[in-house]
């Protein structure tokens, strides 16, 4: 949750409509009345209307189309649009067959909807209310005067009754729309959990001791509500410390499936029913921790209530905002209606809104398959086998060597990335280090064997050490491997000589600079790289090559970058290292330092550079 919003000039909602209407050229926009509608709606079908106050999108406009709603009427946030509103939204679009009202239960949008509603029809329009109401955080004793509030399970609604008007051409009538929408309402449940309060754009946030300001109790950072609404309503409860998203899941599984809490039961669910799943961003989950939850939720499902959903949606749905917490929504569909239910959620459409569009044959296919986990293909390993030798013994004193001596270096690479990048290079380096060590330990290196030693090195180097450094490292290692075992071609089985060595790391650099513009002088790792390659090309002095590589690092503490996080670093940041000459590109240094371990290996040597 961000306490910072963009600026804007123009009205926010406005702006919102027209927007949304030049991403969908089959809308229109009533800009007086805040009424989006869909032009090529038919008049021989149930026209749909729902809405409610903005920053709910993409509820309501953002289901405004062919299979979803006919007409999204928008409040101001977080307010009900005016029964002006509403009625202009009635009048938008003609039908002979009549019109559903979709409306959440909260005080303002009933009041206004219902009375737009009462005034249509005593203007000779067939008009039907359908209030949703889905959530389960307040208990029956409390809430038994005014109903369940309407969640995300409204989007649920929206897209059912909207396939339910456009299937079979049109045919359903008002009075089969609005029973199966009841159907669907009657059988809906829905809780959600949130980091923190949402913030309104165009509203200052005084400071806690602000007099003015409306109290709202703070949410803490080591702490999480349970049962938010989604105008920032308080939840049931607060948790701290914040719990794993395993237990928060459970947790909220029991609130909506739990046969126990009779304050909660609102809908049961046994162990042949057809079970929807809908997994909400409030607005402030990325994608990947949604994901994520989603996968937890399906998992707890099936191990600890046996059920396997056989429909799944993710995504923002119905936001509150920036709201930093998610729902879990879950639908009875064989209550409210069964095979119908799942074929009107299967109905294509065009709903900017809705982001699946996953045919009924392909999730019948998928409810046939015991696992969408598969095994990786088998690789053969003699297809990088070679008659390219090294000296076992010496080609493992040597990689130990080097990889021992990075690792020295990896506190300091980490604090001069600390500044210069991200702050994960020495780690990075030091993952990598570690798990060839440890393959070396566990003989899963084929080490008298050129290329396929060096093949195996890249995969655990890509494995291990991820990021741009291990992208690097490992196009050059599968470069250096390409070309001893294109030697082979010519020279049949053979030791790897200096020379050898010297001319296939040269072809290797070639292959890596196909994919990085970087060169000596931009502050890379290229810094070290180039010059020891070349050096060791033109003399097959090791000692001399590692000299370069070292030399080529401590250039890099004068250099400028033109890569990387480095490139945008203030230069007030660097004069931390003016006292040892400057700050150098981490992963030059941790290249250098590598290559050191090398030479003093191979040259038995003690000393270091």
């Amino acid at each position: 949750m961000s306490e910072k919003h963009w600026n804007y000039t123009e009205d926010l909602v406005h702006s919102h409509l027209r927007g949304l209407c030049h991403s969908n050229p089959n809308l229109r926009l009533i800009d007086s009345e805040r009424v989006v509608y869909n032009e090529f709606s038919k008049d021989d079908k149930v026209m749909l209307l729902s809405g409610g106050g903005s920053g709910h999108e993409p509820t309501h406009a953002g289901f405004v189309g062919d299979g979803g709603l006919d007409i999204g009427v928008a409040g101001f946030v977080f307010a009900s649009p005016s029964t002006k509103q509403i009625i202009s939204g009635l009048k938008s679009k003609k039908t002979q067959k009549g019109y559903l009202v979709i409306v959440k239960n909260y005080t303002g949008d009933i009041l206004h909807f219902g009375l737009a509603s009462e005034r249509a029809k005593a203007e000779g329009l067939n008009v039907e209310l359908l209030i949703v109401q889905d959530d389960v955080s307040v208990g029956k004793t409390k809430n038994g005067m005014v109903g369940r509030r309407g969640l995300a399970g409204t989007v649920l609604v929206h897209k059912i009754t909207g396939g339910k008007a456009a299937k079979d051409n049109n045919a359903a009538s008002l009075k089969e729309v609005h029973e199966l929408g009841q159907a669907v309402v009657d059988n809906l449940v829905t809780i959600g959990a949130s980091l923190n309060h949402v913030t309104i754009p165009g509203i200052r946030h005084n400071s806690e001791d602000d007099d003015d300001e409306e109290h709202v109790e703070k949410i803490k950072d080591d702490e999480i509500e349970i049962g938010m609404g989604i105008h920032n309503e308080p939840g049931i409860k607060k948790v701290s410390p914040i719990p794993t998203i395993d237990q928060l899941c459970s947790e909220l599984l029991e609130y909506l499936l739990s046969t126990e809490d009779k304050e909660r039961n609102y809908v049961d669910f046994d162990k042949n029913d057809q079970v929807v799943l809908l997994i909400n961003n409030l607005g402030g989950t990325s994608a990947l921790e949604l994901y994520a939850i989603q996968n937890t939720v399906v998992q707890l499902l099936n191990s600890n209530y046996n059920i396997k959903p056989v429909r799944v949606y993710t995504g923002t749905f119905t936001s509150s905002l920036d709201g930093a917490g998610f729902s879990i929504t879950l639908l009875n569909a064989t209550k409210a209606g069964g095979d119908e239910v799942l074929s009107c959620l299967d109905y294509k459409t065009d709903l900017p809104g809705w982001n699946c569009n996953i045919t009924s044959k392909m999730w019948e296919q998928s409810s046939k398959i015991d696992s969408y986990i598969v095994p990786a293909p088998e690789l053969n390993e003699n297809d990088s086998s070679s008659k390219v030798s090294f000296n076992k013994a010496q080609f493992k004193e040597i990689l130990t060597s080097g990889l021992k001596k990075l690792l020295t270096k990896e506190p300091k690479i980490t604090l001069y990335d600390t500044v210069a990048g991200d702050g994960d290079c020495g780690e990075t380096l030091a993952n990598g280090a570690h798990a060839i060590l440890k393959a070396m330990d566990n003989d899963e290196i084929d080490l008298s064997d050129g290329v396929k030693s060096l093949t195996q090195i890249t995969d655990i180097v890509e494995t291990a050490m991820g990021g741009t450094s291990g992208g690097l490292y490992s196009i050059f290692i599968s470069g250096l491997a390409k070309s001893l075992k294109e030697r082979e071609f010519s020279k049949g089985g053979y030791e790897v000589t200096k020379q050898d060595m010297s001319e296939s790391l040269y072809d290797a650099m070639q292959a890596l600079f196909k994919y990085t513009r970087a060169r000596t002088g931009d502050r890379t790792l290229v810094d070290a790289l180039e010059p020891f390659v070349n050096t060791f090309k033109e003399t097959s002095d090791l000692n001399k090559a590692s000299i370069a590589a070292h030399d080529g690092a401590e250039s890099t503490r004068k250099l400028e970058a033109k890569f990387g996080r480095a490139s945008y670093v203030s230069e007030d940041e660097f004069k931390q290292f003016d006292s040892e000459g400057g700050l150098p590109d981490p992963g030059a240094i941790g290249l250098a330092a590598l290559i050191n371990g090398f030479e003093l290996a191979y040259n038995k040597k003690t000393s270091n550079l």
